[in-house]
Order: C-alpha cells, then structure tokens, then sequence
C-alpha cells in the first residue's frame, strides 16, 4: 500500500475537491503585508466550502441511515411478528438448556405463560425417558450446521405429557462467544394418537380372530390394553347371571385389592364400575363421556374438594389403594352393558380424554368379540343338537329298515310262498286236458318267483343279513359284485381289515356310506371303474373310495342341498361323525373323485 493510498481518505479527497473549487490563491498583494492574510482568507474560504460539503455529505449519510433504520425496524418487526405467533414454536436455548427466548406458540404447548418459562430448562419439560435422546441430539448438533430432527415426549405445566417433534440447529450470537441452539416444538399427539390407534384397532381385530376361547380373549385384551396405556394395572369385568362383576382377568392389581374389589355385585355395593355397568352416568357431570366412561386423573386432589357428607356411599377403594388415574370403560353386548375395562395408574394424568375415545372403541371391538363367541357357542350347541338328531333319525331309519325288512322276509314273504304253494296244489288238481289253465298257473308261480326274489332283495337293502351274520367284510363283498353286475363299473376292493371294526353301529355306518359312495358313481360319475381300499395307519383304518369319472367342483356341489349329490355328500359326512371318523373330498371337474375316511380303530396287536 503506497502513501497516496494511505492519504486517500474520504475526507482528503473532499479537500482536493474544495481546493479545485476555490482555486489557488490570490498573488497581487503585498508579499509583506498581505500574504498571510490571503492565506487565511483562502483557508477560511476552503474550510467554509468543506464544511458546507460535508454537511450536505452528513445531510446524505443521516437520510441514508434513517431510510436503513426504517427498513431494519419494519424487518425486525416482521421477524418478532413471525417469530412471536408462528403457528410452531420456537424457543432458543444456551449449552446448559435454559431458555432465553421463547415464542406464542411454544408457550401454549407447555401450557405456560412465557414470563414463566423464559429462565426454565428445557429438560424440565422432558420425559425422563427422553432425557438421553435429547442430550445426544445436542451434542449431534455441535458438529456442524445442520439441523436436527427427533421426536420425544414432553410435559406440559400442568403434568400433562404430548408427543412432540423437535428440530434443533446450533448458532452463534456476535454478541456472545456461546453457543446457542435454536429448537422448534411440534405437537405431534394427535398424529402419534391416530397412528397408535390404527395400530390398537388392528391389533384388537387380530386378538378377536385369533383367540380360541372367552379367556383367552378378555386375557389377551388385557395384555394389549396395558401396554397401550403404559399403566400399572388393567382388568375386566364382565356381568355373571346372578349380578355380579368379578373380573374374569386382569393384570397389575395386587391381591388385596382383588380380593376386595372382585366380589362387587350390582344390588348390594355401589361405585363407579357398578355405575359405569348399569349405565346411570351422566355425560353433563365432569369425568363421564358421551359413550358411558368414567375417567379422572387426580382421584386425591378430587376428595379433597368434597365435603365428607357428600361422599355418600361410594367406596373410592381405587384412592385408598393409592391409584391416582382412573378410567372405566363400558363393554357393550347388543344393547346392554356386560362389562367393563378398569385400568389405573399410582401417577397423576395419565388418561386424557383422546385416549379415554380410544379405549372407548376397544370397549366397542372386546363386546362385539364377546359376542360372537356367544353366537358361536349357540351355533354349536345348535349344530350338536342337530347332529344328534340326525344321528337319531338314521337309527330310527336303521330301525325302521330292519322292521320293514322283518315284515316283508316273514310277513309278505311267508304269505307268498303260501300264495305259491296253493297255486301248485290247484295246478295239480287240474285235468290234464285243461292245457291252458295249467300254463296260466305256470305263469303266476313264474310270476310269484319273481315277486319273492324282490322282495328278497328289497329287505336285503333294507336289512342285509350277511352284515350280521359273515361280517362288514363280506357283506360289503356281496354288495361289489351285486353293483358290479347292475352297475357295470368294475370294483377293485382291498377291504380285509375292515372286519378289525367292532362296533356295530361303525359296522351299519360305514356298510351305508359304501352303498351312498358307489350308487354316487353310477349315478353321477359315469365312471368305468372304481376302487375301495382299507389301510392302517397306527390307530386308524384308512379307506379310500375312488373313481375315474367326470368329477365336480367340491366347493360349490359338497353343502348343495338342492341337489342330490350334495345331500349325498352330506349324509356321508353325518355318518362319519356319528361314528367319530374324519371324511376328506378331493375332486375336479373331470378328475374323478376321492373320499379318504378314517376311522378310529385300535390296532388288535397293540391291544394284546
């Protein structure tokens, strides 16, 4: 840098710019009388000019300042606007977490004035559960300029928790070699909120599903109601026939207070839950909801405030068992209230209203579960009442069949024979020379025989007598080779053990579901050829009755009771569970079709 640049202020150039416009000094006076004045006329003139310049250059610089401060003013206005009532809050916080500045919107999310807040640390409206994340967050930050993003649980000055989303940068102030970090406060709890109810309404529609019994239900709702809640105790109650509300499962209680609090009854003990149950609440009182709930959170703060004589009758065992949050939730059954779900907490604030709605449709979810196991157990106590019918309707047919094959063998059987005899001893009476009346009596015996042999075979069908006399084996032999011959279907039979069978009513079934099973094929299967087989696999007899003709969609025609396949099928699989045997169909349109049966059969060898 040279002289020149040195001197070459501001100030120096307006001088040389003063001396140009003065011009140089006057010489025609006296070197010896006027020089100096000259030259202090000349540099009060050059001063005069430099004054009135920098004035107008001050003049300029003032306006130029002003016009600066009015635009730096109405920016700072706009970032205190925007920074007071943003619709996020912000706060900005030192190394150590105490807030220094602090906007609208944060303080509303705390729940406390910001002359109150301002001073605080933030840490003191964190969970301490979260007290770590918020801690590494901060140390995230102070290595490097971007902005860090997290979501924890914070506490509002009233005690309240909200799920919050935080965002977090770090900066430093000119005024300040400190490092500070500015924080943005969302809440979250409304999102957070669906998200985990979605997830709770799933997780209870899988529970209905997937619960074998009304124990295992209530149990497994209560297990997921706890960890939804995070409390120290949750059971449920559900009505008895005599009026009582035990809890038929729960979690978290201790003994004592089960012992106590189980034996309730609706016509002799009064408290909220018998309230909540018998839906007396009223949602114009505090802590009742429009569904019937009853939820507070700071059951000793609320005693306190009530004078002794208006008490009235009321247990408060929950208080006397230190349990400070309290919520009971109706479980509707159709249009009454069979139970409830009562969850507490020792803590102060733990039910607020959104999860109070919450648990209100899990109440909703747990009663219509309740009640489809209800319909499930009347379904199948209907569905055993009709198999027993049905299962006494075949015996009475058994029966039925027997009486009719009796009446027809000794009945109309003996009386044709009669009948037969007398035509022969009339036939021999007659002369020789009545030709044509002796070849009329040889048409009515012929004719006779005829009769006998049907009806011979109708009270076999009825009643075949070999199935009591040579056994299942060879009475289902018989059957083959008479269906072979009217059938025309060739029959591969491999069935030696089924005579390891000894229960008569086994016996009739299974002789009965060969007879469906075969008249199935010539019927409807235009098979060719068919095959009945009977193996052991450990203790059951395996039989499997297949064919090779066209086959049928066993999904739709299986129940069809219009048709004569389906009540077909239908009969089989009632004959398999009267006699305790599993039935299995396997078929496709033009793949013949498969029954596998087993029977429950002890093996003779292992007895021994």
């Amino acid at each position: 840098m040279t002289a020149q640049q040195v001197e070459d202020t501001p100030w120096t150039k307006l001088r040389r710019r003063v001396e140009l416009l003065v011009g140089p000094p006057h010489t025609a006076i006296d070197p010896q009388e006027g020089d100096e004045i000259r030259r202090l006329i000349h540099e009060i003139r050059a001063n005069h000019i430099e004054l009135e310049m920098q004035n107008e250059e001050l003049s300029k610089s003032r306006d130029t300042v002003g016009a600066a401060r009015q635009k730096y003013e109405k920016l700072y206005r706009n970032y205190a606007g925007l920074f007071n009532f943003a619709p996020i809050g912000y706060m900005v916080v030192d190394r150590d977490g105490m807030i220094h500045e602090i906007n609208l919107a944060a303080s509303i999310a705390l729940n406390a004035p910001r002359s109150k807040l301002t001073g605080c640390c933030i840490t003191d409206f964190i969970h301490r559960d979260d007290q770590d994340c918020f801690y590494y967050q901060k140390l995230a930050c102070q290595k490097g300029p971007e902005s860090s993003t997290f979501e924890l649980k914070m506490k509002r000055a009233d005690g309240f928790f909200f799920d919050a989303q935080l965002q977090m940068q770090t900066f430093s102030e000119a005024s300040s070699v400190e490092r500070r970090y500015t924080v943005s406060i969302v809440d979250i709890s409304e999102q957070v909120q669906l998200s985990s109810s979605f997830v709770l309404q799933q997780h209870c529609l899988e529970l209905a599903c997937r619960a074998a019994t009304v124990q295992e239900l209530l149990t497994g709702f209560v297990e997921l109601v706890k960890s939804y809640l995070q409390c120290d105790a949750v059971g449920i109650r559900i009505r008895d026939d005599e009026g009582n509300i035990p809890y038929q499962a729960y979690d978290g209680f201790s003994q004592t207070f089960y012992e106590s609090e189980s034996p309730l009854s609706l016509h002799t003990d009064q408290c909220m839950c018998i309230t909540v149950i018998k839906g007396t609440t009223d949602p114009g009182l505090p802590f009742f909801t429009n569904k019937g709930s009853f939820y507070i959170n700071a059951t000793s703060r609320f005693l306190a405030t009530v004078a002794p004589e208006d008490l009235g009758s009321t247990r408060n065992v929950c208080n006397a068992h230190g349990y400070e949050s309290v919520v009971l939730i109706p479980i509707g059954i159709g249009d009454t209230v069979e139970g409830l779900i009562h969850a507490a907490d020792h803590r102060e604030n733990r039910f607020p209203l959104r999860l109070v709605e919450n648990l209100e449709n899990v109440g909703s979810r747990l009663g219509l579960a309740i009640q489809q196991f209800h319909l499930q157990e009347s379904l199948l106590e209907s569905v055993d009442t009709l198999n027993d019918l049905s299962g006494h309707l075949l015996t009475v047919q058994e029966d039925e069949q027997r009486r009719i094959a009796m009446e027809l063998h000794d009945g109309c059987g003996q009386n044709l024979n009669v009948l037969k005899l007398r035509l022969t001893n009339l036939q021999r009476r007659l002369p020789a020379e009545a030709v044509d009346l002796i070849q009329e009596c040889d048409g009515l015996l012929a004719f006779s025989d005829m009769i006998i042999d049907d009806i011979r075979n109708i009270a076999h069908g009825l009643k075949p007598a070999a199935l009591e006399t040579l056994g299942l084996t060879a009475a289902t032999r018989q059957m083959i080779r008479e269906y072979s011959t009217y059938a025309k279907v060739q029959v591969e039979a491999d069935i030696d053990l089924l005579d390891q069978i000894k229960d008569p009513m086994a016996r009739v079934c299974l002789f009965r579901i060969f007879q469906e099973a075969l008249t199935n094929v010539h019927k409807h299967a235009q098979a060719t050829w068919a095959v009945l087989t009977v193996s052991r696999e450990g203790g059951t007899l395996r039989i499997r009755i297949e064919d090779n003709g066209i086959g049928f969609d066993a999904q739709k025609l299986f129940y069809r009771a219009n048709s004569h396949m389906g009540m077909g099928m239908s009969a089989l699989a009632l004959r398999c569970r009267m006699i305790g045997a599993d039935l299995s169909v396997d078929s496709e349109a033009g793949k013949g079709v498969r029954l596998v049966i087993r029977v429950p059969c002890p093996n003779p060898k292992a007895v021994r």
